[in-house]
């Protein structure tokens, strides 16, 4: 009997880690689809060019009309098939340069670059957006967007597909794995400071 208890736990605990595994990268590449929005902002990131490219291209496909850089603070406007800058935040009001006061130094850079976003959406009356960054950075992204903005619609994830994420377990390589648990540990962290934040 001692035997089939031990046996009946080891089964458990590999099942778990087995759904664990398997669910792990799935639960990360979020995105709900994408319909013509207001702008398209695109998230900075070690894979920026991938991103920038599936923005380009939505852009080209008409997805909207604005694109909205907020790590630079750089907000384009697609004027006949051309992107034309059309307005910068001043260097003080990017990111960590915000000061002390107004953005605590425990934010992590994408929440303060959908801040960013939003005081850009703010100035050129911009209600709905596409969010580009990279597959596994999706879900937060989502969450952040949702503490950001609110739950209001008219908000759209869509992952770069120049940037080969897998989600099948047999797929993964180590540094996926490893992009899998920083993205996790991100994601509590922000849970974790983001219930003092109004």
């Amino acid at each position: 009997m001692r035997a089939f208890v031990i046996a009946l736990i080891v089964f458990l605990v590999a099942a778990v880690f087995a759904g664990l595994g398997y669910f792990a990268p799935r639960f990360l590449v979020y995105s709900n689809g994408y319909e013509r929005a207001d702008a398209i902002v695109v998230l900075l990131g070690p894979d920026f060019r991938a991103r920038h490219q599936h923005a380009k291209n939505l852009l080209h496909e008409g997805m909207a009309d604005y694109l909205i850089i907020p790590a630079y603070g750089r907000t384009y406007r697609m004027e006949l098939d051309e992107m034309t800058l059309v307005g910068q935040l001043p260097r003080k009001n990017i990111g960590r340069r915000a000061g002390k006061s107004m953005i605590p130094q425990y934010f992590e850079d994408t929440h303060l670059e959908i801040l960013n976003a939003r005081e850009m959406m703010n100035r050129y009356g911009r209600k709905s957006a596409i969010f580009v960054s990279s597959p596994y950075h999706m879900r937060r992204i989502k969450m952040i967007v949702s503490k950001v903005f609110g739950q209001s619609s008219g908000f759209y994830f869509s992952p770069t597909p120049f940037e080969n994420r897998p989600v099948e377990p047999w797929r993964l390589k180590l540094s996926d794995w490893k992009k899998i648990f920083q993205e996790y540990v991100k994601i509590a962290w922000f849970n974790l400071y983001s219930v003092w934040v109004k």
